[in-house]
């Protein structure tokens, strides 16, 4: 099949839900803060996959976030979230991503990319349709949402990229 590259979404989560808020989550979130991709009102999105990037100084653990020294607190919340703000479904079940194992555990395919020296990036490919057999649906007015809620100013990098459609 031909892809039409105005159909096509390839793009970080961000503060403003559009492209054009801040995508690299690497603040101080100790006020919960959303990163999110919304379709609007005129379209709706089928989402295939997101990959998760986590860059930090190397010595990363299964037990702590990067490699910030510890677990985060509260830790990472996924949802679909419709036009009133209420969940419709809570890809992480009630229980927050608070480490790099966890990410593993809700999504298997993960990657640490070491180099010998400096920086690792830890990558997490959650890939939809294998889930389900179908894209995540996001229809117009909702919004896909990652939810952080810790201090992650030690990390390097830490973003969150969708790939999907515009259906």
């Amino acid at each position: 099949m031909i892809q039409v590259p105005e159909r096509l979404i390839y793009r970080y989560l961000d503060t403003n839900g559009d492209g054009t808020g801040t995508k690299n989550a690497v603040g101080n979130y100790t006020t919960e803060t959303e990163f999110f991709i919304a379709p609007g009102l005129a379209y709706q999105y089928g989402l295939h996959r997101m990959i998760v990037s986590i860059q930090d100084a190397s010595g990363s653990s299964a037990a702590e976030y990067g490699n910030i020294g510890s677990a985060l607190t509260n830790g990472i919340k996924i949802s679909v979230i419709d036009s009133s703000d209420n969940e419709l479904l809570d890809l992480t079940d009630g229980l927050p991503i608070k480490t790099n194992a966890e990410w593993a555990a809700a999504c298997y395919d993960d990657t640490l990319n070491t180099w010998g020296q400096g920086n690792e990036l830890f990558a997490i490919r959650w890939t939809f349709t294998k889930d389900s057999g179908d894209p995540l649906l996001i229809k117009p007015g909702n919004r896909f949402s990652v939810v952080l809620n810790d201090d992650l100013t030690g990390l390097v990098s830490h973003k969150f990229f969708v790939r999907g459609k515009i259906i």
